[in-house]
């Protein structure tokens, strides 16, 4: 019987010292670097790496980087400014996003009353989801004392505001209060939807 031993041996050490790992480099025509333990396409200049390289600092002048664990220590740190600049744009929108209405609720809205000092109204039904300064409104003439003898016709001038509580799925009503001078003037809810 003879050996067959050697000879199958040397064609497993033939077939694997091709399979050894080579790393290829090359530049492709959008300009990203890649590296394939493949030839790259043919064409294209490319070199060997050695994956084992040393991984010197680069000289003063030169920012190039040719190992590839420099590269990866790049790759991770484009990463992580591009996740730090994605966290930013969302924090930009969710602060950009409109708050959601909080609406008024019934049992809140029967403890609301004419004459009530706007700090009462806040103390009850919380903030507006919707607040307009309508200005000034004027109130009725009043007589004024300008001298000893003499008094003449004045008006007095109130800030008006409205406070609007937006409907939501629990309350389908939008309560509009209108404040005359830091005071509830006006209470009026409609049934939206």
């Amino acid at each position: 019987m003879t050996d067959l031993r050697p000879p199958v041996l040397a064609a497993l050490l033939a077939f694997a010292v091709p399979a050894s790992a080579q790393i290829y480099r090359w530049v492709d025509a959008e300009g990203r670097v890649n590296f394939s333990n493949a030839a790259p396409p043919q064409g294209v200049r490319s070199t060997v790496v050695d994956p084992n390289a040393k991984d010197t600092p680069p000289a003063a002048p030169s920012t190039e980087c040719h190992t590839i664990r420099c590269q990866g220590e790049r790759m991770e740190e484009r990463e992580r400014r591009r996740e730090a600049e994605l966290e930013r744009d969302i924090a930009a929108r969710a602060a950009a996003e409109p708050k959601r209405p909080r609406g008024l609720e019934f049992r809140k809205y029967i403890s609301i009353q004419r004459g009530m000092s706007e700090g009462e109204l806040l103390g009850i039904a919380g903030e507006p989801d919707l607040m307009s300064d309508h200005g000034v409104a004027l109130a009725a003439p009043a007589t004024v004392q300008i001298g000893r003898n003499y008094s003449t016709a004045a008006r007095t001038g109130l800030v008006m505001k409205t406070y609007t509580y937006m409907p939501t799925s629990a309350d389908p009503f939008t309560t509009t209060i209108t404040l005359v001078g830091g005071r509830v003037d006006d209470i009026e809810r409609v049934r939206k939807f």
